[in-house]
């Protein structure tokens, strides 16, 4: 559990800090950038056997394909939410990214077979409600601005739940209880890759002027990204409950986090409305853990 308690801290953080960048008008795309390049330093730092590294061993396993391809759609997924996040406001986009808990929820039934009861159905249906009532936002939106990008928020949702579900997948097939910095380590160079050659084509067409700032922000979430990351898979590989408890109990968990945070260290205010979802989001959670007890 303590992993999961982990990597609720840290998605939270990665929220967090892409307020702060907001209110400090850091470029977010370049952040973004150093971010998986510090990740992917990070993945260098924590390997757990350097020398498969040197030797090259660590090129053999079969999985390296699926990690290159999970991390560019990482990076893609990322940048699709912050342009939905522009377009639409945070709202639009916490909902397309946290209701996409349905797929690895849905496969943990359908496909994987795990266990599922009254009170688990319920808490889950309860997450879909404490989502939705907690992101609610006053946000004025231009008609313009949502019919000409109406697509978006449809394509976070779909994109927020492949990343879900494949690395749910990931952790079945290829992980497991071991390998995961090494997972980790391929995932985050992907998307660094990507990210570096969409940044120098920026930089070359004269779009983009590097940032220290950026650079800066992006090493600290980039850390707290890996971490992020890292102790899902440790938690999904533990906690014997199964993926239909851990993905809405993080997703759950990280927005109470953030919430409770933001109103401490920023003032945010919080509507009736929103307590009403975080009611539903602590409900929700008891339920889903409860109903692995009876």
């Amino acid at each position: 559990m303590i992993y999961l308690v982990i990597s609720i801290v840290c998605s939270a953080l990665l929220v967090l800090l892409f307020k702060v960048f907001e209110q400090r008008g850091i470029p977010v795309f370049q952040a973004i950038v150093f971010n998986y390049i510090a990740a992917t330093l990070c993945g260098l730092v924590f390997l757990p056997d350097k020398t498969s590294l040197v030797t090259g061993s660590i090129f053999t396993h079969t999985w390296i394909p699926f990690a290159f391809f999970l991390g560019t759609l990482f990076i893609t997924v990322f940048n699709f939410t912050s342009i939905t996040t522009v377009r639409y406001g945070v709202s639009t986009a916490s909902v397309a990214m946290k209701l996409s808990l349905v797929f690895p929820v849905m496969l943990a039934f359908t496909v994987y077979g795990e266990s599922f009861n009254w009170m688990k159905l319920l808490g889950i249906l309860f997450a879909f409600v404490a989502v939705i009532l907690s992101s609610l936002k006053d946000e004025n939106h231009s008609p313009q601005h949502k019919s000409s990008f109406a697509i978006l928020p449809l394509v976070v949702f779909i994109g927020s739940g492949a990343c879900d579900s494949l690395t749910q997948f990931a952790n079945k097939k290829y992980v497991g209880a071991n390998g995961m910095e090494e997972f980790s380590l391929f995932l985050f160079m992907a998307a660094a890759i990507v990210g570096i050659l969409l940044l120098s084509f920026q930089f070359i067409k004269g779009r983009a002027k590097f940032n220290l700032q950026s650079l800066i922000g992006g090493i600290v979430l980039g850390i707290v990204n890996y971490f992020s990351f890292l102790f899902i898979l440790k938690a999904l590989s533990s906690i014997s409950w199964g993926s239909s408890v851990v993905f809405p109990v993080s997703n759950l968990g990280t927005v109470l986090f953030a919430t409770l945070v933001g109103v401490l260290l920023f003032k945010e205010r919080i509507s009736k409305i929103n307590l009403f979802g975080l009611g539903f989001a602590i409900l929700s959670i008891a339920m889903i853990i409860l109903s692995n007890t009876i």
